[in-house]
């Protein structure tokens, strides 16, 4: 996919540990220029995307116009990227006053700055109605003060063949010289896949012990997919449980959880969709950054007494086996936790390609103005 002779362009923003950015590789976008300020994420990315410019700095020490500049002569194509997860999430507390929330800002400062072709925003499912919807708000406001036209929806992965439920939201906008962009809608051929169809092929472990060697040969179309260029088993260990925990985890029933426990083995205090064990022939729910941690996610294996292992926890995200980690264990399952499946990317990618090779005539670059939401913030560029 090419745009004006050449490769289409990405800059990407918050790329963490690269789902997304993997994901629109493989739609065929050249990512030039990546930026997350998170050690090990960054180097996670640095190992897996070698060809990108990858830089660690706080997003708000950097001059969007002059990256432009350096990276983008000839214009950027696609600015993709949406702010942490954390600050706006549905679960938890939300916080308004919370520090990550600015980061927001810092996105829609990039779109000010940079006037891309195509604009890629992904977040959390309850994206649009943050803070009674001022968020969603801001963010659409924006693109239409700056000339855009734009698309949204939220998208479950388990529909585009991820054997997990995973919803985000996707905002896509385009400039007036470009063609419009419809969202991916599943194919209703697609094989909806089980938890088990991920992680079957992986041998068992008990508590403490690892393995660098598959169980079997690739048992469906998805594993065989993720395994391609991977001749070792990584990331396959399980952790060390004390006497206590290792009976409350044989006692945890077939897709059971924390209330069918013996009262002595209950905690005081407890979230009902703890200590459960995940169902196998049903794909798995939302992966956070705890799912080794029976304590704090449903992630307990469905036949093994175990937590998820790193591994397991990449695949049901969709990372190939060769794909690489850096960092402790916590840091990879925050990592792969806070992913955005590559095959999110892949499907929005492929639609925003699409409309890129209709090659509309690129006009002037549209006038710039203070966005109102910043303006109304007191920013200045």
């Amino acid at each position: 996919m090419k745009a004006s002779g050449r490769k289409a362009n990405c800059l990407e923003l918050f790329c963490g540990a690269g789902g997304l950015g993997l994901g629109l590789e493989q739609a065929g976008f050249q990512i030039a220029y990546a930026n997350d300020i998170d050690v090990d994420s960054c180097e996670t990315y640095r190992a897996n995307h070698p060809k990108t410019e990858l830089d660690c700095r706080d997003i708000h020490d950097l001059d969007f116009k002059a990256l432009a500049r350096k990276f983008f002569p000839e214009g950027l194509d696609l600015l993709a990227g949406g702010p942490p997860c954390q600050g706006f999430s549905t679960v938890g507390s939300k916080r308004e006053r919370d520090p990550r929330n600015n980061l927001f800002y810092e996105y829609l400062r990039a779109v000010y700055e940079l006037q891309a072709r195509f604009i890629l925003f992904e977040n959390v499912s309850g994206f649009q109605r943050l803070y009674e919807g001022r968020a969603f708000e801001a963010l659409t406001g924006e693109l239409r003060s700056l000339g855009y036209s734009f698309c949204w929806g939220v998208l479950d992965a388990f529909d585009f063949g991820l054997p997990q439920r995973r919803l985000r939201s996707i905002i896509v906008g385009w400039r007036k010289d470009s063609a419009a962009v419809e969202l991916p809608t599943p194919s209703a051929k697609g094989k909806r896949l089980s938890l088990m169809d991920a992680i079957g092929d992986l041998p068992p472990l008990e508590a403490g012990e690892a393995s660098s060697q598959y169980l079997c040969a690739p048992q469906n179309e998805y594993q065989m997919n993720l395994r391609k260029g991977s001749q070792e088993l990584t990331e396959h260990s399980s952790s060390q449980y004390g006497k206590k925990m290792r009976e409350i985890l044989r006692r945890i029933p077939p897709g059971g959880s924390v209330k069918d426990l013996p009262l002595r083995l209950r905690p005081k205090s407890y979230f009902a969709n703890t200590y459960a064990r995940l169902l196998p022939d049903q794909p798995s729910p939302t992966i956070t950054r705890n799912f080794s941690t029976p304590s704090s996610s449903r992630c307990v294996h469905p036949f093994q007494n175990r937590a998820l292992t790193t591994r397991e926890g990449a695949r049901l995200q969709g990372f190939p086996d060769s794909y690489r980690f850096v960092g402790s264990k916590t840091s990879k399952n925050l990592q792969i936790g806070n992913a955005v499946p590559p095959v999110l990317g892949r499907k929005v990618g492929e639609q925003i390609a699409q409309a890129l090779s209709q090659g509309k005539q690129r006009a002037p670059r549209l006038p710039l103005k203070t966005p109102g939401a910043l303006e109304a913030r007191g920013d200045s560029f």
